[in-house]
Order: structure tokens, then sequence, then C-alpha cells
């Protein structure tokens, strides 16, 4: 009904509107059904909802949940934020009204309230405040309660709400909406005291609810970027396995080829589309959580963190593997051409380089442990994974760990796994993970010893005993462990077990450093551009002559790691089609230029102590006779005496 069509100003319009809604809610209570027309549906509606549900019109207030607020805020501590940041845009036209900002989450539990000081206070008698829930089921209806029963705007006038605690307000709200998959996030809310409820309410309310979810939407695309950034950088290391990329909110951000494949192949199985749930979590997911999501006899055989374990989730990838047969030991030799396709991956053809790869080819026949030993950034990771493939433990998992990150209280929780009889709670270490498969053991040196002393056990046993259990269980896994530390000076030191070290060191290899081989920097550049332009398809880039004697004057302390970082800043960032030393970080020729500086130095100081040492031999051997002395240096007596001047050997 147009309440505006009986000819009468608004005003007396609103009047007579809420005269018919009061006596209809009046009828409501004491008929306990609704009945009069006059009342607009959205209204009939929600009061028929609330009837239904059992909410009391005369005694009920909304539930105050203040107990569980602080866990609620944090929960949604970015709608919060988004909010505030609304609230210093809005303030000065709420503020000077009789009317406050709400914001609530998806529950209809309300976080924040903002306005006069005198508004806010009214409010909080009548449960207008942190941590009152007001969805429908605790306040009947209102605006907030009834936005989210709709799923779309609503505006409640004081007579139309359920509650009588409420009669005296009038409010508008809106859902906020996650900008990916349009599910609901929170509701914000304009509400009003007594008859200062104005008509653009709604639209302010609606206003309010869209600069807050592209507030939202901005930080949701950063991370997006952040963690496709990740990826694409560290996307060689799961070139032989079936990757998905997902958010915070398990949502997936991309996949690679093989993954897509297997879930393409899956009549049952949800599509691997951007923005699509893969897995329902409020936080890091395990591989329990992960089961319903895949094809049938493929298995999460890792999950990585992007942000690094022991600090929020932010997103990360799931490494999976289908599932196989239980394998025998004795399993067939990979063939000479399965070996040189695992370790065609690693790029370079120095002569060191050629010669490691024909060691680490014939390591991987055997199941021993393995140690490799280099700087941060050689590829240590790659030879691992090159190690596996050409191996005969190809066919199962192969599990990374990085021990740096791992933490003293959970190092051996995270290898071992653990058993809490307690709690009931069961979950298998990363030796079980990769059991008929590789166990790749990063930055070794940083183990506890307590950890070292169980991890030893485990190579020479082969069985693994999860904490809080005394049952071992049989593993059959192949360690690759990698080191930068001097591990001989943290033996010594008492930093590392001797035991230990020496179980690991047997099949031991050495990496070379980028700076002695960049002889391979033509190739590497060739292969990093080759993949940035797949990644981010801004075409082909030529290295030109003047940026390759740039680099290859720099010492790269990062090695290629540090390499891949820098030509990927100039790939992105250059316009043109040449990449030329303009293009290069901030301070990288400075940096090449001190450390050249640094070692000409250093070479000039080295060449003088060892003249200074020359004459002070010859002047020992033939006293004053400086003549001779000259004559076995090969300079005159001039040039001589000089030199016994500035290195004070005339005293």
């Amino acid at each position: 009904m147009d309440i505006y069509a009986l000819g009468r100003t608004p005003r007396e319009a609103d009047r007579l509107y809420r005269k018919q809604v009061e006596r209809a809610w009046q009828a409501m209570v004491e008929r306990g059904a609704t009945v009069d027309a006059q009342v607009r549906d959205v209204i009939r509606d929600s009061w028929a909802r609330c009837l239904q549900i059992g909410v009391e019109p005369v005694t009920q207030r909304p539930r105050d949940r203040a107990h569980t607020l602080d866990a609620l805020r944090s929960a949604n501590a970015e709608l919060l934020q988004a909010y505030e940041n609304t609230w210093r845009v809005l303030g000065d036209i709420l503020s000077q009204s009789q009317s406050c900002l709400l914001v609530a989450d998806a529950s209809g539990t309300l976080l924040n309230v903002c306005g006069s000081p005198a508004v806010v206070d009214r409010g909080a008698r009548d449960c207008i405040a942190p941590g009152y829930a007001w969805s429908e089921l605790s306040g009947g209806t209102n605006a907030i309660g009834t936005a989210i029963a709709l799923n779309a705007p609503a505006e409640v006038h004081s007579a139309e709400h359920f509650l009588s605690v409420a009669k005296i307000w009038s409010c508008s709200a809106a859902p906020v909406r996650d900008s990916i998959d349009g599910s609901m996030i929170g509701v914000v809310d304009v509400t009003s005291f007594g008859e200062n409820h104005q008509s653009h309410c709604l639209a302010l309310a609606v206003t309010a609810a869209h600069q807050i979810e592209q507030t939202l939407q901005s930080r949701e695309l950063a991370r997006a970027v952040q963690l496709m950034h990740w990826y694409q950088t560290n996307a060689n290391r799961w070139t032989q396995q079936a990757v998905v990329v997902i958010d915070r909110k398990g949502r997936v951000v991309t996949a690679n080829d093989l993954a897509r494949a297997w879930f393409a192949d899956c009549r049952d199985c949800t599509p691997l589309e951007r923005g699509g749930t893969f897995v329902n979590v409020t936080g890091e997911p395990t591989i329990d959580d992960c089961a319903a999501a895949l094809p049938p006899r493929t298995r999460v055989i890792g999950i990585e963190a992007y942000a690094g374990r022991g600090r929020a989730w932010e997103g990360g990838l799931l490494i999976l593997e289908p599932v196989r047969e239980q394998r025998l030991p004795g399993t067939a030799a990979r063939t000479a051409p399965e070996i040189a396709d695992a370790f065609a991956h690693i790029t370079g053809t120095n002569a060191a380089l050629v010669e490691l790869k024909r060691r680490a080819a014939r390591i991987a026949r055997a199941g021993a442990p393995v140690l490799l030993i280099g700087e941060s950034g050689v590829g240590k990771e790659l030879f691992a994974r090159a190690i596996h493939q050409a191996s005969p433990m190809a066919s199962g998992p192969l599990v990374a760990v990085n021990c740096s990150v791992l933490g003293r209280e959970h190092a051996a929780v995270e290898l071992f796994g653990h058993d809490n009889a307690a709690t009931a709670t069961h979950e298998a270490g990363r030796f079980e993970q990769a059991d008929g498969g590789t166990l790749f053991l990063d930055e070794i040196g940083e183990l506890p010893l307590d950890v070292q002393v169980a991890l030893l056990r485990v190579l020479q046993e082969n069985v693994v005993a999860r904490v809080g259990s005394q049952h071992a269980r049989p593993v059959r896994v192949r360690v690759i462990a990698a080191t930068h530390r001097d591990l001989d000076g943290d033996v010594a030191s008492g930093r590392m077990r001797r035991d230990l070290y020496h179980r690991l060191k047997v099949l031991s290899l050495h990496l070379p450093a980028l700076r002695e081989r960049l002889d391979d920097l033509p190739a590497l550049l060739e292969r990093f551009i080759t993949r940035l332009d797949e990644a981010y398809g801004l075409g082909r880039k030529r290295v030109t002559p003047d940026l390759m004697k740039a680099l290859e004057t720099h010492p790269w302390p990062g090695n290629v790691r540090e390499l891949h970082g820098v030509v990927e800043r100039m790939y992105v960032l250059c316009e043109g089609d040449d990449l030329t030393p303009a293009d290069l970080p901030d301070g990288f020729l400075q940096a090449c230029a001190s450390t050249r500086e640094a070692t000409e130095a250093q070479a000039a100081g080295s060449i003088s102590l060892m003249t200074r040492a020359a004459i002070e031999a010859e002047l020992a051997a033939h006293g004053d006779n400086l003549s001779e002395v000259a004559r076995r240096l090969g300079i005159s007596r001039s040039t001589l005496y000089r030199k016994i001047k500035r290195y004070g050997l005339d005293a």
C-alpha cells in the first residue's frame, strides 16, 4: 500500500501509518498472529517469522554476548577497521543528528556503535551497544536482523519493530558482502532516535556498506597479488607435483596444470575456478579438512603456508599426490633417460655444475641420506627434488620441511607427529607423510639437540614414534638434508651431534655459489625471462651487453634466488623490449662498485704484506748489502730505499 497516495502530507501519512502499525502489533500480541494488511509486506513477513521461532514481543530483550565480544572483534578486525574508516567520512553528518552508525557481524551481533555521546548512551539502555545480538531470533524485526534474513537492505521504522524495547528507534541497514564469493561479511546500520530518521538513511547505509566493501576488496586484492607473486616466484619447487593455491578463507586462487587435469577428470569434483570454495576454514586447514574436496585416490601430502608456520594463516598451497598401492622393498631403479630428465631443469653448463649433477645422479640410485651444503639461494631444494625424481623413491611423495622456522617446541611434533590421549587427537608427522618417498630437511643445523637424537633413531632404525606415544611405526623414507652452516664448527661447539653429522655426510654434495659459475648467467637469464613471460605475459625481453657486464660484476650474495628477484623486478617494470643497466634496482651498480673497491683494496693489502715480508727476508739474509737485496728483488736501489722507509724497516 502506498501511504503517500492518500492526499495527506508525508508527515500526516507517517503518523497515520504508525497508528495502523501500532494497532496491528497490539492485535498480533493478543492473537498470536499477523492479520492486518495495512502493515508493509516485508514487516508482516518478518513478524510472522518471529512468531514462528518463538520471539516474545513484550518482555524479550536482545541477548547479551559481551563475554564473546573480544573474540568476535578479533575475528572481524578488518571489517571493524573498514567501518572506522567509513565513520571518519560520515561522522560529521551523523554526529550532528540523533543518529548513530552501527556495524554487526554476519550473525547480527553488534561490534561497534559510533555517534554523538548522548545518542550512544541512550541506545545502550535499549541494548543498542556492542555485544548485543540483533538477529531476528534475538531481536525480532529490526533492520539488521531483517537485512540478514532477506540478504538485502532493509529499513524498519519505530512502530514496525517486533520487540517493544526497540520501538522508539528507527533503523536502516545494508549487508556488507565479500567481493569474491558474495557471502555476507557483516551489516552496517544507521539508527535514529524518535522521529529523527530521515528518508535518506537507507541510501546512507547502502553507501556505507559499499564503501566498506571497496576497502575490504582493495585489501583482498593486495593479498591475492602477494600470494600469487609468492607462488610464481617459487613455482619451480613443485614442477613435478599437483598444486592448488588457496587464500586465507580456503578459496581457490590458482592451480597448476597437473592439478587442473586431475580435477577436470573428476565428474563429482568442484572445478578449480578462481574464488571457488575449496575448503571451509577459519584458519590454516588440515589435511583431513581438504579430503572431501579431492578427486578419488588423491591425497594432500603437504600444506605450505604463505606467511610461514607460527604466524596467522594468510593462505598457501596444497601439494597433492595420487594414492598408490603399497610398494615392496627393492623398487625398480630409474632408467638413464628418467635420471637425465630429473636434472634437466637445473640450468647451467659450468664444468663444476655438470660434474655435480653427474655425482648427484649416482647418489640418487642409493637409499642412504644425502647432505647438501651451500650458501642460501644456490638451489639446494632444486637438487633435492632432482635426486628424489631420479631415485627409486620417485613414485612416492616428496615432503619439504624448513627446520629453521619450526621453533623448539614444535620441531618434534612437526617431524614425528603426536598422539594426545586426553583430547583424543592424533596427527601424523612429516616422516609418516613422506612414507615411501623422500623427506627434505632444509637447514638441518637449526634442529634442537633433543630432536636430533630422535632423528638419528629414525635414520638408524626406520621407525618413528609420535610425541606422546610409545608405539613405533615403521617408515621407509629417504632423507635429504641441507644447510648453509659450517657443520664441522657446529659439531665442535656442541650445536650439532657428531653421530648425526657423520650419519648424514656419508653422501654429501657441495653446491657452488653463483659467483663461482658466472658463465651460467646467460642460460639462467634466458630461463628466468621465459618463465616470467609465461607468468606475466609481458613479452620477451632482451638482455643488453651492458647489462650482462653489470650482472657479471655483482657478487651475488643471495645467489640464484637473488638473481631471479632482480630479473623479475626488471622484467615487470621495464617498458621496452630491452633490459639495460637503467632497469636495475636502485643501488645495485653502487653495490657492485663498492664490492670491486673492497676486493681491490684487499688485494692491494695482500700484495703490500707480501712485499714487506720479501724485503725483510732479503735484509735478514744479506744485511747491509742493499745492492744485492735490490738485485734479488728485481728493483732499483732508490725504490728499495723508499719501501724500507715506508715499511719502517730502517729503524
